[in-house]
């Protein structure tokens, strides 16, 4: 079988972009060349204002890196912004590295870092929050906002993990209940937006992260941050026009600026 049709068989809905080069390299496909971002698309968000940089702006390509806020003055007033492929997938395994650099951009300009991996986006494409499934990619410590393999859930989505609730928040437990996540009705049977991690798996700030999820369809992901497993979600929904909630199985992937500096680096995909 030709590497063409078997693309085309694996992602299920459209045709990946990159050439798969060899077995060697067990049929990694790189999303990101490392000189353009060609078989991407960028989308402005809200909050910024005429003295903020323009979306080309916002992500640049700088020493085999896209560098996010590039330029942009500490504590100015930008705009949140995402950067999401072209193409759709379903079963795969995904790498993304990402350092966080040290600027950071009103209004969150005190908060702690903030971005993500967002998979299976199903509707609102342009949009910065689409919805869909996060990975958080965050600069806190397991216990604070934004840490690295929190689960979000985004919009009219839905999902389930197992969890161990702490207050009035949720955390990640592998053996805790299973309990369901939605984006759009997060008081639904008792249910929240986020199931928080509980493993610490950050590296020093400034030092380079290793994020992969792995995608099985609707059934399961599986996030992990530097060879540690830090998150799972399960039974991936989204609402569909007649109110029926449907396996959510495939979509879009998007990277997240939202008002820190950072870089992403060997942005990979391998079909499963």
């Amino acid at each position: 079988m030709s590497r063409f049709f078997r693309s085309l068989l694996v992602f299920g809905f459209t045709i990946a972009s990159s050439v798969i080069t060899s077995a060697e390299d067990e049929d990694w496909i790189d999303l990101f060349d490392g000189k353009s971002l060609e078989g991407w698309v960028a989308n402005l968000g809200k909050r910024g204002d005429g003295n903020s940089q323009k979306l080309e702006d916002i992500f640049t390509v700088n020493d085999g890196t896209i560098h996010v806020y590039k330029d942009a003055p500490n504590r100015t007033k930008q705009f949140n912004a995402n950067l999401r492929t072209k193409d759709s997938f379903s079963r795969f395994r995904l790498q993304v590295e990402y350092r966080w650099l040290d600027n950071r951009f009103q209004p969150r300009h005190g908060a702690v870092r903030d971005a993500g991996i967002l998979f299976h986006i199903h509707t609102e494409p342009d949009s910065v929050w689409p919805p869909s499934v996060e990975m958080q990619l965050g600069g806190g410590e397991p216990g604070a906002p934004y840490v690295s393999g929190d689960i979000w859930i985004i919009g009219n989505t839905r999902g389930k993990s197992p969890a161990e609730m702490d207050g009035t928040a949720f955390y990640y437990k592998p053996d805790g209940a299973i309990v369901q996540f939605s984006g759009i009705f997060p008081n639904d049977e008792g249910s929240k937006r986020a199931n928080y991690t509980s493993v610490a798996a950050t590296k020093p700030h400034g030092e380079w992260n290793l994020a992969e999820v792995v995608v099985h369809g609707a059934e399961r992901a599986e996030y992990y941050l530097n060879g540690k497993l830090v998150s799972e979600v399960t039974d991936m929904r989204f609402l569909d026009a007649d109110g029926e909630w449907q396996p959510l199985s495939f979509g879009q992937i998007s990277l997240q600026a939202e008002w820190a500096e950072l870089q992403y680096r060997t942005i990979r995909i391998k079909p499963l």
